[in-house]
């Protein structure tokens, strides 16, 4: 519970310092880092998280693997800068994800907002991946981006664990 408080804090007020921001676009191609810019500053935020603790685990993967799945991370919710969210609708989001999937399923098929936010959670991994592959990005970080909340591969595990932490 205290760490959802805390997470609520952190979306309310969300900081990146430069050193942070540069750390970041290091990892990024310049294709990448558009995508990057474009996301919300509380996005941003979640996604430095997720990539920093992605590193800190330091899971037994290649360079290569590594370089993609730091590159999903900092991308993986790109597809949430086609829509505007607001603080409520990411709260929302957050709780409805500890709801029966059967539950969740029939809301999201209405007409209100409440069924709205809850498609944008299910849609932004699909968005993200166009705009990734629309970006140039490469078919792996593509997948990963696609795959976030439901991975079909070792990486994409890794990814959501990190994603789910944060």
């Amino acid at each position: 519970m205290l760490y959802r408080i805390n997470q609520f804090i952190l979306a309310v007020f969300p900081r990146i310092n430069p050193s942070e921001k540069n750390w970041a676009l290091g990892y990024l191609s310049p294709e990448a880092k558009e995508l990057f810019l474009q996301q919300s500053l509380p996005e941003q935020r979640h996604a430095i998280n997720v990539a920093k603790s992605i590193l800190e685990t330091n899971p037994p993967i290649s360079l290569e693997d590594l370089q993609n799945l730091i590159t999903a991370a900092l991308l993986h919710d790109c597809g949430k800068s086609l829509v505007s969210i607001r603080l409520w609708q990411r709260v929302y989001i957050v709780l409805m994800q500890k709801t029966p999937q059967s539950l969740r399923s029939r809301l999201e098929k209405g007409r209100s907002v409440f069924a709205f936010s809850l498609r944008i959670d299910v849609q932004h991994a699909l968005w993200g991946e166009s705009l990734a592959k629309k970006a140039g990005l490469n078919s792996a970080v593509c997948l990963l981006i696609r795959e976030h909340h439901t991975p079909s591969t070792y990486l994409g595990r890794i990814l959501e664990q990190a994603d789910n932490m944060h």
